[in-house]
């Protein structure tokens, strides 16, 4: 179990450019639901943070394409491909759960170098099937080196580079240096016919300036039959429209945006056939900074969620509602040793009613995705409570609600 402790975050910066009132530093507050979009479909953002960061967090995240590249002042820069697919899933996008995209909690660190290293000297032929870095600065040959599989695959021997320290996404090695992390992101994947539920989208009826509403043709459009894009899932605050050749970005929706000029784009257009919607580029959190480790729960860890949907049964038997956000809620019960339990107790002390980031299980295998399922922005609820398992208090039992925020 792990929890980001500090903020590290000293400046932020984009590429493109940010739609109105969603800026950048909305990515370094602690509401997800107020994030930054970006105003383009490609987006590079950029983030400076001092050192003694050991772990990176993100939530909120909505691209196609995403590639977190960490430069350190010091180690060589690595970069990693960011978990995209449940960020972009239309199942994410349906009515009220638009602030629940999932969390990516990423451990950052320094380690030893980690490319192969050819050693010197050579003394028995070798095949170099992969490329070879890390070399001694100089390198003596006493035998044959076959670069390659000899047929039309080419391979490069580079030899000469020193054997620096790495930033290395498993957390295992020391904290970083000052730096900064680069995310690229990109959205290129076609909205308009993967709707959740009813039409399709493929025309825009003005009805004044830049104002207007959706429909799946133009004999729906005459029929004021106009697509609900809630039950759509694909039109966004953010998202990018195709009208006429052009690309324009919706501004404001309205309701269902059905009504007439519920839907705003960022400039006046005609009535016209809308050949592409792509999602925008957005992030709601991005944290990166030092780090809390316990032991993972031994026992007792549950999992449960909160409803915040409006129900309301009514007195002849019918039933009103309307779908709002859920959120998990980790119950944890842990057996520490009492430095262990005294660190977490002092983090509760430092957060209290702050929300935090936190990996609720560390070191679970590769297939169970523990850095996006079992992560989240949490507070604790409650205080923790201690129960002392051993005389001395050696090992303490801690029990402790983590509530997930949107």
């Amino acid at each position: 179990m792990e929890f980001i402790q500090s903020d590290n975050i000293l400046s932020t910066s984009v590429s493109t450019g940010a739609l109105s009132g969603y800026g950048v530093a909305n990515i370094e507050d602690d509401h997800p639901g107020k994030p930054f979009i970006s105003s383009g479909t490609s987006e590079t953002i950029t983030v400076a943070y001092s050192t003694g960061a050991k772990a990176v967090f993100l939530f909120g995240l909505m691209a196609d394409v995403g590639v977190l590249t960490i430069a350190d002042d010091v180690a060589i820069g690595t970069s990693t491909e960011l978990n995209v697919d449940p960020y972009s899933s239309i199942d994410f996008l349906k009515l009220g759960t638009t602030n629940l995209l999932p969390p990516e909690y990423l451990k950052a660190s320094i380690g030893g170098f980690s490319g192969t290293v050819l050693s010197s000297p050579v003394t028995t032929d070798t095949t170099c099937t992969d490329t070879i870095t890390g070399a001694p600065n100089t390198l003596e040959l006493q035998a044959n080196i076959t670069i390659g599989d000899g047929q039309s695959n080419n391979q490069e021997l580079v030899i000469g580079l020193d054997t620096d320290a790495t930033v290395q996404f498993n957390g295992s090695g020391t904290v970083l240096n000052a730096g900064s992390a680069t995310i690229q992101l990109t959205s290129s994947t076609d909205r308009k016919d993967s709707a959740v539920s009813g039409d399709n989208i493929g025309y825009w009826t003005q009805d004044s300036g830049a104002t207007g509403r959706f429909s799946k043709d133009g004999t729906e459009a005459s029929a004021s039959n106009f697509v609900n894009v809630n039950n759509h899932g694909g039109v966004l605050l953010g998202s990018h429209v195709k009208i006429g050749g052009t690309s324009y970005q919706i501004t404001k929706i309205v309701g269902d945006g059905t009504s007439s000029g519920a839907i705003t784009l960022s400039s006046s257009v005609s009535t016209g056939a809308v050949t592409e919607i792509l999602n925008p580029i957005k992030l709601g959190i991005f944290k990166v900074g030092s780090v809390l480790n316990v032991s993972n729960p031994q026992f007792g860890m549950q999992k449960s969620f909160a409803d915040f949907s409006y129900k309301r049964p009514l007195i002849d038997g019918g039933y009103v509602q309307t779908p709002r956000n859920v959120t998990q809620i980790y119950s944890v019960s842990l057996i520490l040793a009492r430095s262990e339990a005294e660190s977490l107790v002092n983090h509760f002390r430092a957060y209290r009613s702050k929300p935090f980031p936190i990996l609720v299980l560390d070191s679970m295998p590769s297939g169970q995705s523990e850095k996006t399922k079992y992560s989240g922005f949490c507070f604790m609820p409650e205080p923790p409570q201690t129960r002392y398992s051993a005389s001395e208090a050696e090992y303490q039992n801690l029990n402790f609600r983590l509530q997930e925020i949107t």
